[in-house]
């Protein structure tokens, strides 16, 4: 019987890339990785759970993105470029005027399609609250309310420490591990595409990278990505908020 002693394999630039990539988030050699999803009789979009103990002290990566008015076809080939298989949509109000398919039922029916999972949580994650505590005058702004005089009044710090909003924190973190252990990530969306001018970057992003307001039990070492009209990527750094919060556009 022969002795097999060595092997060459060709193994795609794609997948060498998912390795690399993976490797930083759990500190591990990319050819380990390689390894191990051969020893289990991975292909290439078939990787296996990565241990869970692994899971909860590596970075968890969360992606943001507006929808603005892209096509669906474009929305779409942005999230796939970047592997997300869960879009959670925090918009107060799921519905887009002047595109409708990103309106919540057109879009999940899209994403379903694509084999993306579609999440509701702008009733915790959202930017137009109801809690009239997190408001300066200690009320709802109406539906007449000027976007101006609204941002003038919500109160970002205040939306962070409400319990709705905590609840709908964990709830994001939790979906964002349980998709890291299968190489796959997730987004969190709203309508401006502009990050910098939406509240998944002032509210949300901040909440979860700024030591100066991230909440009490948010343990998880989180890095935002936002997603920029070019597929390309932006890193945010907690330094970027050191001169506080914006009241920027809320969706």
């Amino acid at each position: 019987m022969t002795k097999i002693t060595s092997i060459t394999l060709n193994i795609p630039d794609s997948l060498v890339n998912r390795a690399i990539e993976l490797s930083v988030h759990l500190k591990r050699q990319p050819e380990d990785i390689m390894v191990e999803w051969m020893t289990q009789g991975a292909e290439q979009f078939v990787i296996p759970p990565v241990d869970a103990d692994l899971v909860e002290v590596a970075t968890l990566p969360l992606y943001t993105i507006g929808h603005s008015n892209l096509s669906i076809e474009e929305f779409i080939e942005m999230l796939t470029s970047h592997r997300i298989s869960v879009l959670v949509d925090v918009r107060s109000v799921p519905a887009s005027n002047y595109s409708p398919h990103f309106n919540r039922a057109a879009l999940e029916r899209f994403l379903k399609d694509e084999g993306i999972a579609y999440r509701f949580a702008g009733d915790f994650l959202g930017g137009r609250p109801n809690d009239p505590s997190v408001y300066a005058n200690q009320a709802v702004p109406d539906k007449t309310t000027k976007r101006e005089d609204f941002l003038e009044l919500v109160q970002y710090e205040a939306v962070m420490k409400t319990e709705r909003y905590l609840k709908g924190l964990h709830g994001l973190l939790q979906i964002v591990q349980e998709q890291m252990r299968y190489d796959q990530h997730v987004a969190i969306m709203c309508s401006e595409g502009n990050p910098l001018e939406c509240h998944r970057h002032h509210l949300i992003a901040r909440s979860l990278i700024d030591p100066k307001v991230k909440p009490e039990g948010i343990t998880s070492n989180v890095q935002v990505y936002h997603i920029l009209r070019n597929k390309g990527l932006e890193l945010v750094h907690p330094q970027v908020f050191e001169e506080g919060p914006k009241q920027q556009q809320l969706l």
